[in-house]
Parts: structure tokens; C-alpha cells; sequence
């Protein structure tokens, strides 16, 4: 469960920043009252994006055998969508965040609404984990939901601690922590694994009938690689492994990754925007 544990690390890190920005910037600037509100509105986001995906779950199984089977083919390209877009998003505006955050946490004090502390950090932490309840789901669609729920569960404890850890690491001013290079590089093997998702959502609609394979077998490296083996299983949850894949498969694999590699070049490259007269610190 490679890919569990990378999305929840990624992801888990972000919100950890998020909250950690702002509990930060709160105790610096002498509104710890802030800071509980601050964690009330990070909790409740945890817990609401558990719902969505408690939520989607009873959705499924409340439909039809070929209804499920749609469904699970949408699940899978929406959470390529998402992961694309998340990917290039926080390439491209992540030095953004830690100046947007205090702006945002300067008004609701400015204000006297502390709630809105609460709302702040509510959106941020929900956004991420409904970016990891979609993909994750698109990684059970795309294994026929038949992954072991101890698996799944293990795989993101341990990404989730790896991000406590990560963060932890960063506010405590560890120079050879930089997060650039870290979202950079996860951000290239997350595109590895949505490129294998998008080509097991092809691979299911091929099943169904609803695309054609051009040619049903391009090659095959099963004397080499097994799917089944423990080295193909690791290949195709890094970047979708098969070893009897159809051409359609093939050109959507070639396609999407060097078109989102360019999209990721060209995102490292953008200059952040700031507004007049301020500057905000890189934070992610």
C-alpha cells in the first residue's frame, strides 16, 4: 500500500502546515484565545471528511452490480483529476500560503470573530481530506474494492505519522528540511501513480465495453514481471503495472505523463504573487 501511505503523508502535511501556520502566527502575535478555535475547526474537518467517505461508501453499495461498476470507473477519474490539479496547484502557489493564511487570520481577529479562525482552518483541512478520501477511493475502485480495510488503515497511520513527524521537523527549524524539494518530489511520484489510475480506469471501461482496446495486447512482460508478484504489485501501485497491457492503455499513459511533467515545469517556474507592499515566506 505504497500509494496510501504516500497520499496521506502528503496530504496530512499540508493540513499539519496549515494548522501549524496559524497556530504559529496566533502564539507570535498574542492571541493564543485563537488557537483553540484553531484546532475546533481542524477536528470537525477531519471528521467531515470522514463522513464523505462513510457517506460514498453507502452510496456504492446501494447500486446495481453495472451501476457500481460506472460509478467505480467515474471514482477513479475524478480522483486523477483532483490528484492532477492538487499537484500542479501547490507546485505553482505554495509559497502563497503562509502570507494568505495570516491575512486571512489578521481579518477574523480584526474583527473579533474568532470563529472565523475556526472557518479558516475548517476550509484548508477539509479540502485535504476530501483530496485524500477521493483517492483513496479511486485506489480501492481501482483494485475492484477487494483491499483489505486493515491494509488501507495501517498504510495511512503510517503516512500520517510520517507527516506529524515532517512537520514537527519543519517548525522546529530544521535546515535540511526543505519542503520544496519534498512536495516537489512527491508531487512526480503522485502523477506516476495517477497515470497507473488512469489507466486502470480505461482498462475497466475496456472491460465493460465502453472503450476499445485498439489492439487487446501490446506486449508481454509476465516472464519478467508478474502482475501478481511482489515486485509487479509495487510497479503497479507506483505507476500502474501491467504486464499485458492494451494500446489504448499504453497511449494514455504516454500521453498523460509527459503532458502533466511539462504542467509541472512549467507551475515550478511561475513566480509567486503577492500583493503590494507584502511579502509571504515559503510554507509548503
Amino acid at each position: 500500500m505504497v500509494e496510501t501511505a504516500l497520499i496521506m503523508w502528503r496530504e496530512t502535511l499540508e493540513a499539519a502546515l496549515i494548522v501549524g501556520i496559524l497556530l504559529a502566527y496566533l502564539g507570535r502575535s498574542g492571541h493564543r484565545a485563537g488557537m483553540r478555535w484553531v484546532w475546533f475547526g481542524a477536528g470537525a474537518a477531519v471528521l467531515a471528511a470522514v463522513a464523505c467517505g462513510a457517506a460514498s461508501g453507502g452510496v456504492v453499495s446501494a447500486l446495481g452490480p453495472d451501476a457500481q461498476e460506472l460509478l467505480q470507473a467515474a471514482i477513479v477519474f475524478g480522483a486523477v483529476g483532483v490528484v492532477s490539479w492538487m499537484v500542479v496547484w501547490m507546485t505553482r502557489h505554495g509559497q502563497e500560503i503562509r502570507g494568505e493564511l495570516h491575512r486571512k487570520a489578521d481579518r477574523a481577529l480584526a474583527g473579533g470573530r474568532l470563529a472565523g479562525l475556526a472557518a479558516i482552518a475548517f476550509v484548508a483541512v477539509f479540502r485535504e481530506g476530501v483530496e485524500t478520501v477521493l483517492f483513496l477511493w479511486g485506489i480501492a475502485m481501482e483494485r475492484g474494492g477487494s483491499v483489505p480495510v486493515a491494509s488501507l488503515v495501517g498504510a495511512g497511520i503510517v503516512g500520517a505519522l510520517l507527516a506529524v513527524a515532517t512537520a514537527w521537523l519543519f517548525f522546529r527549524g530544521f535546515a535540511f528540511l526543505r519542503l520544496e524539494t519534498f512536495f516537489r518530489v512527491t508531487g512526480v511520484l503522485l502523477l506516476l501513480i495517477a497515470a497507473g489510475l488512469l489507466t486502470s480506469g480505461v482498462n475497466k471501461l475496456i472491460g465493460l465495453g465502453y472503450l476499445p482496446p485498439l489492439v487487446p495486447q501490446v506486449w508481454n512482460t509476465s516472464w519478467l514481471v508478474r502482475d501478481g508478484s511482489p515486485v509487479g504489485a509495487i510497479l503497479s501501485a507506483l505507476i500502474g503495472y501491467r504486464s499485458r497491457p492494451s494500446l489504448l492503455e499504453v497511449l494514455v499513459f504516454v500521453t498523460y505523463v509527459p503532458m502533466m511533467m511539462w504542467a509541472l515545469r512549467r507551475a515550478v517556474g511561475v513566480e509567486p504573487r503577492y500583493p503590494s507592499g507584502s511579502r509571504a515566506t515559503s510554507a509548503a
